[in-house]
């Protein structure tokens, strides 16, 4: 399904929807971006958090763009459908990608991509980071990660963590902490959470905004994240206790390489201004989401570096790509 987003108004458009006419007029040269309806392109299944984050931010860049905005999840593949469709769109800004982490993880998991993840397309900025939170069964009996450390180093192999899409966070803290702690693989955060509030595996790592019902709920603790959240301020930050421990999941804007640079910028500036008002920031706080809205260089130097970060983690993990 598609969901068409005009003036504030959210209507749900039928999933044949046609492909955007490449006839109508492009931005360019002496003519204001955007020139016509606007194709946000989210290549995870509707209802997940980059399909949140794009619904909460539509409304008000609707206002200041003045044109209809298009949600269009395209999920598969592990976000390769969805990324490859507006890497392969025409440059004028009208086809844009909301992404996630995945993105910087996907060079380090296959062995080949159907685009160059560092050339194909173009970082705008981050709409939200949320810190990667972990989390274990209260039946586990340690309340830090230096007591998770400590616990695991006597027992190599006999606890286990769940993951919510790629094992490498998990694979880096192993890394990091000299520890051997065994990975277990979820389709979803959903199921991640069920399993570990019910004791079926002892940890899980996720995002804020996955874990915090069953925090609030008591069926699991916290033992610390990946950075400061607003939403939980006084749970401590695990590279305190392990020293390089940085997995944060962050949500983006990117456009198809060859987008003038002139157009990154006004997206990039736009999105900073609505992510920042107050009504805006509390919706995307209250999702688990922390507005970030950087330059672009910034965000650009920072999606090279985790992909080559993430690289290192599978090769020292032994992951070979698929």
């Amino acid at each position: 399904m598609r969901t068409l987003i005009a003036a504030g108004t959210i209507t749900i458009l039928g999933a044949a929807l046609a492909p955007l006419s490449h006839a109508q007029p492009a931005a360019g040269a002496g003519q204001a971006f955007p020139a016509k309806l606007v194709r946000v392109v989210i290549p995870f299944a509707v209802g997940g958090s980059s399909d949140a984050n794009a619904r909460i931010i539509s409304p008000p860049l609707t206002e200041r763009w003045k044109q209809q905005i298009i949600i269009d999840p395209r999920p598969g593949a592990a976000t390769v459908i969805g990324t490859d469709l507006v890497a392969k769109s025409p440059p004028d800004g009208h086809t844009l990608l909301i992404t996630s982490t995945q993105f910087v993880q996907s060079p380090a998991m296959f062995a080949k991509l159907p685009f160059d993840s560092l050339t194909d397309l173009v970082p705008i900025t981050r709409i939200t980071r949320s810190p990667q939170v972990i989390v274990a069964h209260p039946s586990l009996p340690v309340k830090n990660i230096a007591e998770l450390l400590a616990f695991a180093r006597t027992r190599p192999h006999q606890i286990n963590m769940a993951n919510a899409g790629t094992s490498l966070p998990s694979h880096l803290f192993n890394m990091l902490g000299k520890v051997q702690i065994e990975t277990v693989p979820y389709k979803g955060a959903g199921p991640m959470m069920i399993d570990v509030s019910g004791g079926h595996v002892h940890l899980a790592i996720g995002a804020v905004s996955s874990v915090q019902a069953g925090v609030r709920g008591g069926r699991v603790r916290m033992l610390g994240m990946t950075s400061p959240s607003v939403a939980f301020p006084d749970v401590p930050i695990i590279s305190k206790d392990l020293p390089g421990f940085d997995a944060d999941t962050w949500f983006a804007f990117f456009a198809p390489r060859g987008t003038p640079r002139e157009i990154v910028q006004k997206v990039r500036d736009d999105v900073a201004a609505v992510i920042h008002t107050p009504d805006t920031k509390q919706k995307l706080i209250d999702i688990g989401g922390d507005p970030v809205g950087e330059p672009s260089d910034e965000f650009a130097a920072r999606v090279k570096r985790e992909i080559a970060r993430w690289r290192e983690v599978a090769q020292v993990a032994g992951i070979k790509p698929q």
